[in-house]
């Protein structure tokens, strides 16, 4: 398949500092394995190349497409243990019953926003317990890689989901970046949903500013049909504070996607009728909190539709479906923890929601929200 215009620029560009806003399904990582595979090409040493990606399922897959090719490519605590690795002996804390899942993540927004969030209670004793074991947990592997992140040998560092770096991601960057090396970041700001772990989407901006960078935009999408991409635009453009994007299909428009509205029961009864009336077997639906799909998982069963899967939003990004149901839509916003309230990311995480789907988009709500009136969406009352 031959690069389009916007990939075909993104690959070659030779500024310095890139920054690619990559809209969903617009083949960002097509783009990014072509760039080193070019630099290679032009005499670039591949030792001289680093990759950071955010998950070690996303770091496995960019290994397999650059096989053969030997450069380096971890996650930021990959990266990070290997560097500390090389100069005292530790070992890495895993989740335990000692502290609850909540203490372990406040904790770690402590620490990744460079301790300038509100410090939790736990703290101190979640200290103690580590410093006596000699352990250290994910963030402590960043925070303690730091005196030596300006020795390394990269002259092209790549990274992937820019928008989900914390602050103390974004100070070793700016540790590693020194004399002759360039930095290629790419990300979307319009799917920026990590908030909770402490990412936060504004370093975009401060990267493009501090480091001079040229931007550069993949609108192009070869995932969804158009129907879907409009109403997913629609969505997204009601946020205020983000870069001006917008996904321009490729796909011939097929099924148009369709919110039903109604009480749960007869909610319920749709997605029954519309997965065996499709036939779409291997349909994800997608869900805020696990408390909304107890009883329907229990009803599809009822049915014998096991084939179907189901996902978080936060689960589902970076993930692509044939038919893709959306289901508790009057729970966006999500006001359970004050973390859940900043509207603007509620609206990026249905966003990742609905650029899922490749053909078939249904949403199911018991109102009629403020994020269903902003999609423009074909609304059948049930």
């Amino acid at each position: 398949m031959l690069l389009n215009k916007e990939q075909e620029l993104a690959v070659t560009s030779n500024e310095r500092c890139i920054f690619l806003i990559a809209g969903a399904g617009s083949g960002k990582t097509r783009v990014i394995v072509e760039r080193i595979k070019r630099l290679i090409l032009n005499g670039v040493d591949p030792n001289e190349i680093l990759c950071i990606t955010f998950t070690n399922k996303a770091t496995d897959e960019m290994k397999e497409r650059l096989k053969g090719y030997d450069v380096a490519t971890h996650t930021f605590h990959g990266y990070c243990y290997q560097v500390l690795s090389s100069h005292k002996i530790f070992q890495v804390f895993e989740y335990n019953n000692e502290f609850s899942p909540d203490e372990v993540l406040k904790v770690a927004t402590y620490k990744n926003s460079l301790k300038t969030s509100k410090k939790p209670k736990i703290y101190d004793t979640y200290e103690a317990y580590l410093n006596t074991r000699n352990l250290l947990d994910f963030d402590d592997l960043m925070i303690e890689a730091f005196p030596y992140m300006g020795n390394h040998p990269f002259k092209h560092i790549f990274i992937d989901e820019f928008q989900d770096t914390n602050l103390l991601q974004y100070e070793l960057l700016k540790r590693m970046f020194k004399e002759g090396v360039h930095i290629f970041a790419v990300g979307d700001p319009d799917q920026s949903i990590y908030a909770f772990r402490g990412a936060r989407v504004e370093l975009i901006g401060k990267y493009i500013k501090d480091y001079a960078a040229k931007l550069l935009k993949l609108e192009m999408n070869y995932r969804s049909n158009p129907w879907i991409l409009e109403v997913s635009n629609k969505l997204i453009k009601k946020n205020m504070n983000r870069y001006k994007k917008r996904l321009i299909g490729i796909k011939d428009k097929s099924h148009v996607p369709i919110t039903y509205v109604g009480n749960k029961d007869r909610l319920y009864e749709e997605i029954i009728n519309l997965i065996k009336k499709y036939k779409l077997f291997d349909a994800v639906i997608l869900f805020r909190n696990h408390y909304q799909i107890a009883y329907l998982k229990q009803l599809l069963k009822r049915h014998y539709l096991f084939s179907v899967r189901f996902l978080s939003f936060h689960e589902s990004k970076g993930l692509e479906f044939r038919a893709v149901f959306i289901v508790g839509i009057e729970d966006l916003p999500y006001d359970k923890i004050n973390i859940y309230k900043n509207t603007e990311e509620e609206r990026r995480l249905l966003f990742v929601g609905m650029t899922r789907a490749m053909d078939y988009l249904f949403m199911f709500s018991t109102m009629k929200t403020t994020f269903i009136r902003n999609t423009n969406m074909k609304i059948k009352y049930v």
